[in-house]
């Protein structure tokens, strides 16, 4: 019987926009994830949740969009990473196939955080663990209301839209939400990341200060 994520559903409640993984795609990833992340993805799909605040991720269509961002960083000589979810303001969980490493890639901030320290659980638990989300993580830590008005006013988000700044921030954007506007992802992120230099990386408290 499949595994199904209690404390997700819980958590999320089902998918506003239902997105099937087809069979055929979960057969090419198989050889590669452990066995949890098939059975969540046969129970919940590459589905949107909460209006499109998070979406999970098909890592076939998004792994090259993450390689290109990991590309000349400490997590690309961890492990291999997949994306697991996709947050409406450009965050994406990662999940590493090989250790279980779970860092977060914060794609508007040009930044990412984790921990260099192997994972000591099995993939299983590391697996489950990444699923103990709320809706509040993909939420900003200030200004959560504005943060929503727009985010509310630019709903529902498709799996392959989020909301970015424009300009963007490298061009003379402004941290202004006002600026936020609905755009596609895959176009954003690949041109986000032709003009972002090199990603900031916290590993452990000390990366902070350097």
């Amino acid at each position: 019987m499949p595994a199904i994520p209690q404390y997700f559903l819980k958590q999320w409640g089902e998918p506003t926009q239902r997105i099937e993984a087809d069979e055929a795609v979960l057969a090419q990833l198989a050889p590669s994830v452990p066995p949890l992340l098939i059975d969540y993805w046969r129970h919940l799909g590459f589905s949107v949740f909460k209006d499109g605040l998070m979406s999970l991720c098909n890592p076939l269509e998004w792994k090259p969009l993450i390689d290109e961002w990991l590309k000349g960083t400490e997590l690309e000589q961890l492990d291999v990473f997949i994306p697991v979810m996709k947050g409406v303001y450009g965050e994406f969980k990662l999940f590493g196939i090989n250790y279980g490493f779970r860092p977060v890639l914060m794609t508007l901030d040009a930044g990412f955080v984790g921990s260099r320290e192997y994972p000591e659980c099995p993939h299983e638990v590391c697996i489950k663990s990444l699923f103990m989300i709320s809706p509040d993580y993909f939420l900003p830590s200030s200004n959560t209301d504005d943060f929503l008005d727009v985010f509310h006013r630019h709903a529902p988000f498709g799996p392959q839209e989020m909301l970015g700044y424009v300009p963007a921030l490298p061009l003379g954007g402004s941290r202004d939400y006002a600026k936020l506007q609905k755009v596609d992802a895959f176009a954003y992120l690949s041109m986000l990341r032709q003009i972002t230099g090199e990603l900031k990386g916290v590993m452990e408290y000390a990366d902070i200060y350097k």
